[in-house]
């Protein structure tokens, strides 16, 4: 159970990096509505809380390297969610964003988040 949440964790980084890397488009389009339109996505924001709130509470471990990471992660996923359900217009800043930036932001990050959950994978294996 000790590295169930942290599996899921990398698993999860690896399949949104390279999500963001090969499909950058379509998180486009999903990213636009949610701007246009941020109660939308208060589903998916709620279920960010709980999730958040169970990878931080529930794994809450404070010593080492990858445990810490998925400690502070689970932390700013609850963190996120609960900014979006709270403050749901500053979604709107980010309207007037090019799709060629919101490209390179996707490739960049997705880049990071498969790099992380791939280094987290190993560092469980």
């Amino acid at each position: 159970m000790y590295r169930l949440i942290p599996m899921v964790m990398a698993i999860s980084l690896l399949v949104l990096g390279l999500s963001y890397l090969l499909q950058p488009a379509r998180w486009i389009r999903f990213m636009r509505g949610i701007m246009h339109a941020p109660e939308t996505f208060f589903g998916g924001a709620l279920i960010m809380v709980a999730a958040g709130v169970v990878v931080g509470y529930g794994y809450n471990s404070w010593h080492g390297t990858w445990p810490v990471f998925v400690t502070v992660m689970g932390w700013l996923m609850a963190l996120e969610g609960a900014l979006i359900l709270v403050f749901p217009g500053f979604l709107r800043l980010f309207q007037n964003l090019s799709d060629g930036f919101l490209t390179l932001y996707l490739r960049i990050g997705g880049l990071l988040l498969a790099t992380l959950g791939a280094l987290l994978w190993y560092f469980l294996a």
